[in-house]
């Protein structure tokens, strides 16, 4: 989402440079708000972990192991409903994790091997993923 709030930008900064720190050497590269092409759509995600060197040049993804988007009042029922259902058509996505904005809260989706995609609730600063340890909302404040 362009003009997102400070905090919104905050949350996606501290995402990246966690993300880059801990993908150095490894074959993933993380990136944020590129097109990702699903089917016949194309959405924007706000950070892409995805796999394999690309080009340069390269301007839409066609793959991504997770994709996060952070939620804001005005996308919160699009990132829930309509995204969940088309990222889980990326067959290569192993992870879907939606960030609070005005909280220390995420929720991540993952597929159950042969089944359903599952949430989990996170309330702490650490989001732990397969062999990927975030802290996304360091330096943040909230109110109690």
């Amino acid at each position: 989402m362009t003009g997102g709030s400070l905090a919104h930008q905050d949350i996606v900064f501290n995402l990246r440079t966690v993300l880059a720190m801990l993908l150095a050497g490894r074959p993933f590269r993380a990136v944020q708000q590129m097109r990702l092409q699903i089917g016949d759509r194309v959405r924007y995600p706000d950070v892409v972990i995805f796999g394999g060197p690309l080009d340069q040049g390269t301007r839409t993804l066609v793959d991504a192991m997770v994709i996060f988007e952070i939620l804001s009042n005005d996308t919160v029922a699009t990132d829930r409903v309509a995204k969940l259902g088309e990222y889980t058509e990326v067959p290569s996505l192993r992870a879907y994790v939606l960030l609070e904005q005005t909280a220390v809260a995420a929720t991540l989706f993952q597929p159950e091997i042969g089944g359903p995609w599952i949430a989990t609730a996170h309330t702490t600063g650490d989001l732990f993923l397969p062999g990927i340890d975030i802290a996304v909302y360091q330096g943040l404040t909230f109110p109690a």
